[in-house]
């Protein structure tokens, strides 16, 4: 599938909340972060993939989008090891993830996280965040495209380094095609959350 891809704005909001919330309703990770089996797991999941996405527009970070007729069927967001995210603004993506879903879940979160850092070290690293494609255009290539589109900006902006974590075995396959290696891994309870890593 040979789509646009397109930088998303602030107006195309609405539009990637109900993307990532199609695309990772039975993401293991998010179902081991949020607590899926307790009650409100699908408004919990929602407010937590809109804080995120508020997260990468108040930064002005990458959100790349590709459209079929004016419906927006993938994206995906990543970071770039510069400019380091601010302060203030990651304390406010915590604070709203754990208003809309908890404390308890956040801490969560931030176990994942700690032990992905300390996986990575000190080496500057891009981080694609989220790769997400509708349940409908799943397996004709548009995973790829998005991926292939995500490399070359990070490489454009002269990052060589890339890491990603995914709690999903069957999305290892596509990530191994490009390029990127199994570095190690996490533990938690039923979920497995591999790392995997490339450089440009």
């Amino acid at each position: 599938m040979t789509l646009p891809i397109t930088a998303l704005t602030p107006a195309d909001s609405a539009a990637a909340i109900a993307l990532l919330d199609r695309a990772f309703a039975e993401d293991p990770c998010l179902a081991w972060v949020l607590r899926q089996t307790q009650p409100g797991y699908p408004a919990r999941r929602r407010a937590y993939l809109g804080a995120y996405l508020r997260y990468h527009q108040d930064n002005a970070l990458p959100l790349l989008g590709a459209w079929q007729a004016e419906q927006l069927l993938g994206l995906s967001c990543f970071t770039l090891p510069e400019p380091v995210a601010d302060p203030a603004s990651l304390s406010a993506l915590g604070g709203r993830i754990a208003q809309a879903c908890g404390v308890d879940r956040l801490a969560r979160l931030e176990q994942l996280i700690d032990a992905f850092d300390q996986h990575l070290g000190d080496a500057p690293a891009a981080r694609i965040e989220f790769l997400a494609v509708a349940p409908e255009a799943q397996g004709r290539g548009l995973g790829s495209a998005l991926l292939q589109a995500s490399l070359a900006y990070i490489k454009n902006q002269g990052c060589m380094h890339i890491a990603l974590e995914s709690g999903e075995p069957r999305n290892l396959a596509l990530y191994l095609r490009h390029g990127f290696q199994l570095s190690g891994g996490v533990q938690r309870d039923a979920l497995h959350q591999f790392y995997l890593q490339r450089l440009c």
